[in-house]
């Protein structure tokens, strides 16, 4: 059993995500995480090609938009983000919203979340204020991060990202930059202290 912590978070913004069920459990057939999501906070539109997601609301209002329609999610309501889909959300309201998603396959998404996370934690991200996230300091880790995630942005050719984040992962292996994230979601590596 994997000695990681269920929950991590953004000690900036306050949001966490509480793992039910990792990769671990389920032998990579999907990841279920609770997201705790403060006011204000969202991610922007993006779409995945490796995974479908599935949301689910647990308490308070979460605007959940999939291919230009919105929709407000409340405790028990549920949507399907199928493969390719453009989708955002947002927390609009003045309370914090919390949610499921079951992501189908797993695939490297609880360590996409877990570096993502961490690299808050750590003091190794930064925020930018036209997407509203943020984002590694060290850019190479972006690469790495997309690929994870199979997260893409509808503003620009597929393949331009593929090449573009593609490039940036490989010279993040190749630099060995990409083994500073290996403390956030192997266990082995969880306590050592890897700059990167």
């Amino acid at each position: 059993m994997s000695n990681l912590s269920r929950t991590v978070g953004n000690p900036h913004n306050g949001e966490t995500v509480t793992f039910l069920k990792t990769t671990e459990e389920t032998n990579g057939e999907y990841l279920l995480f609770r997201t705790d999501l403060p006011p204000n906070i969202g991610i922007f539109l993006h779409y995945h090609t490796e995974l479908v997601e599935t949301f689910e609301g647990v308490s308070g209002k979460l605007e959940l938009t999939v291919d230009g329609k919105t929709i407000i999610l409340q405790k028990g309501d549920k949507a399907v983000v199928p493969l390719d889909k453009h989708h955002c959300f947002q927390n609009n309201t003045k309370e914090t919203v919390s949610f499921n998603v079951e992501i189908r396959p797993a695939g490297q998404f609880e360590a996409f979340v877990r570096c993502g996370y961490g690299l808050d934690t750590d003091g190794r991200s930064f925020y930018m204020p036209f997407l509203k996230q943020y984002l590694p300091k060290n850019i190479l880790l972006l690469g790495t991060l997309f690929q994870m995630g199979a997260f893409y942005l509808p503003y620009l050719p597929i393949s331009w990202q593929k090449g573009i984040f593609g490039l940036l992962a490989r010279l993040a292996a190749w630099t060995g930059a990409d083994k500073s994230l290996y403390k956030y979601y192997i266990p082995s590596h969880q306590d050592q202290r890897i700059s990167g």
